[in-house]
C-alpha cells in the first residue's frame, strides 16, 4: 500500500482519509495535509462521521483516500455521490477493497466488490484511471491461514481462549510462512480472477 500511495498528492493538497481507523501506518506515504474522518469516535478522528454524510462543503478537497473501509458503508452508491460532492474537479479517489477476504467485524463487514462492481460505483462522476490487482491465487493460502491464526481463539470458550491463540500460532504460524513464499508466485496469476485487494484511482470529472 505505501508505494501505491506515495506519489499521488502533492504537498500543497488537502485529502481526507474516508474511514481512517487511528493512526494508519500508510499517512506516512502521503504527500499531503490529511484530514481523518470515521464513524467510530474511539478512533479519536478528526471528524466523527458515515461516508454517506460528510460535513464538508462541496469541492473542498484536492483528494480522498479509502483503504478498506467502502465494505462496511450501508449503502456504497450514495457513499461515492458524497465522495464526487466533496472532491474537486479533477481531484483524485485512492481507493483499496477487499474481495478474497473472509468476513470480519461482524455484522458491519457487508460488501465485497469485483472490478465491474467498483466500476458501476465510479460510474458518472469519475474517469478510472487503473485497478490494479493485488495478490492472486498462490496468496489465497496466506490469507486463509492469516485469518485462521486470528480467528480460531475468537471461536473458544474464554478461559482457554489464550491457550488457543498460542496454539494457533505454534501450529499454524509455519505453514503461514511457507503460505507466504508460495504468494510470490502470484505474477504468473495473469487471470485476475482472485485478488485478495482491488487497488482504484479515479479521476473527479
Amino acid at each position: 500500500i505505501l508505494h501505491l500511495l506515495r506519489d499521488l498528492f502533492k504537498n500543497s493538497d488537502v485529502i481526507i482519509d474516508i474511514g481512517c481507523g487511528e493512526g494508519p501506518y500508510y499517512h506516512k506515504s502521503i504527500k499531503a495535509k490529511i484530514v481523518c474522518a470515521d464513524i467510530n469516535t474511539a478512533k479519536k478522528p478528526h471528524v466523527a462521521s458515515d461516508a454517506m454524510h460528510l460535513p464538508f462543503k462541496s469541492s473542498e478537497f484536492e483528494g480522498i483516500v479509502c483503504v478498506n473501509s467502502l465494505y462496511y458503508c450501508k449503502n456504497p452508491f450514495k457513499s461515492l455521490r458524497e465522495f464526487s460532492r466533496i472532491l474537486k474537479k479533477n481531484g483524485k479517489l485512492a481507493m483499496i477493497t477487499p474481495f478474497i477476504y473472509p468476513i470480519h467485524d461482524i455484522p458491519d463487514d457487508k460488501y465485497r466488490f469485483t472490478e465491474y462492481g467498483i466500476k458501476e460505483l465510479l460510474n458518472g462522476d469519475f474517469i478510472i484511471k487503473e485497478i490494479r490487482t493485488i495478490g492472486g491465487i498462490f496468496n489465497i493460502p496466506a490469507v486463509f491461514l492469516h485469518s485462521a491464526i486470528k480467528g480460531l481463539p475468537l471461536m473458544a470458550p474464554k478461559k482457554i481462549r489464550i491457550a488457543v491463540k498460542f496454539l494457533s500460532i505454534a501450529i499454524l504460524y509455519p505453514a503461514y510462512i511457507a503460505a507466504q513464499l508460495i504468494s510470490l508466485l502470484d505474477f504468473l496469476d495473469k487471470s485476475k480472477r482472485w485478488p485478495t485487494y482491488y487497488f482504484t484511482i479515479a479521476i473527479k470529472k
